[in-house]
């Protein structure tokens, strides 16, 4: 079995309205839109990973800088496999180029043949809160009570998130188009907890492709600072990709999510 991952990344601001992905790979690519706008499409580009802390990618009319930061708060069974990230630089966005430094998260995806799909919502709201969840569904699963979730978020006064549980509302192609994740924060879990729920519309702006290699593989957080060259590790084959902006809200503050959806084909 490949131990091959694909590096991803997902950002997003209201206040910039601005969104973007980054798929690392044989191949890279990134897309960065305005949260409304149609006919999004991946572009080639070079990832370079030599530093773990700090991604950079290169591509026509676009640079970025991924830099990894603290999160303030995780699930107990948390292994790494998330990280909260800057995500700086310059993008040519509906032919004007937008500099930005926002939120985002990042990841990476080794190739193991267990999965049937693998979810990764981010949410960023202007005040400074930022939460990010993957759940990944082993294959055969065909509900939450199989799923594996991991959360991280920044901007918390609590350290540890307790039983977080994402929901999706899908239209008639399968498409998410409504989203909600609850979370219950607190010291230890003995102890009281406080509700963050965030619920989430897509706007319509939406990008697609697929991977090549393998089968979809667990996240897992020795990928992260596992690579050290340019652009490395193999695509997964027969995995399909599609990521949607959202409009979010979370005790009445609005803010801007990515979905990301990796399905097995």
């Amino acid at each position: 079995m490949s131990a091959s991952t694909a590096q991803v990344a997902i950002f997003g601001d209201l206040d910039a309205d601005l969104w973007g992905l980054v798929i690392g790979g044989e191949r890279p690519r990134v897309a960065v839109a305005g949260l409304t706008d149609a006919d999004v499409a991946l572009e080639p580009a070079d990832l370079d990973l030599a530093d773990p802390d700090v991604w950079t990618l290169a591509a026509a009319g676009c640079a970025l800088r991924i830099e990894r930061a603290d999160a303030t708060t995780s699930s107990d069974d948390g292994d790494g496999s998330l990280e909260p990230c800057r995500v700086s630089g310059s993008a040519t966005v509906a032919g004007a180029e937008r500099e930005f430094d926002i939120g985002g998260v990042r990841s990476a995806a080794p190739v193991a043949g267990d999965l049937d799909s693998l979810r990764l919502f981010g949410t960023w709201f202007p005040a400074g809160h930022e939460i990010a969840l993957v759940s990944a569904r082993p294959r055969g699963g065909k509900g939450h009570d199989r799923d594996s979730v991991g959360v991280v978020a920044r901007g918390e006064e609590h350290p540890l998130v307790i039983d977080p549980r994402l929901s999706t509302t899908y239209d008639a192609h399968g498409a998410p188009r409504r989203v909600g994740l609850e979370l219950w924060l607190g010291d230890d879990e003995d102890g009281d907890q406080w509700p963050r729920r965030v619920a989430g519309a897509a706007t319509g702006s939406h990008v697609n492709g697929a991977l090549g290699g393998h089968a979809l593989g667990a996240l897992g957080g020795h990928a992260l600072s596992g690579s050290s060259r340019r652009g490395a590790a193999g695509d997964a084959a027969g995995v399909a990709l599609d990521a949607y902006a959202f409009q979010c809200v979370s005790r009445a503050e609005p803010g801007a999510g990515v979905y990301l959806l990796l399905r097995s084909a």
